[in-house]
C-alpha cells in the first residue's frame, strides 16, 4: 500500500498541466517514484499532468 503524500508537488503538477484531479496528480507522481506504467480508461487526462515531467512521465496505456 502507496499513500499519498505527494500534496505540494501534485498542487504543482496540477498547476503546470492546467488539471484539477488530484487523485490524477498523486496517481502519476506515485507512478514516477515506482518506475511505473499506468493503465487507464482516462489516458488523455493523465498524459496531459504527465506532460510536464518530460521524459520521466510515466507511460500511460489505455484500457480498452
Amino acid at each position: 500500500m502507496r499513500s499519498f503524500d505527494y500534496g505540494p508537488a501534485a498542487g504543482r503538477l496540477l498547476a503546470l498541466s492546467g488539471s484539477s484531479d488530484v487523485v490524477d496528480g498523486h496517481l502519476v507522481l506515485l507512478a514516477v517514484r515506482l518506475g511505473e506504467d499506468i493503465l487507464t480508461g482516462d489516458a488523455d487526462d493523465l498524459t496531459r499532468l504527465g506532460a510536464p515531467l518530460g521524459p520521466a512521465a510515466p507511460k500511460i496505456h489505455n484500457w480498452p
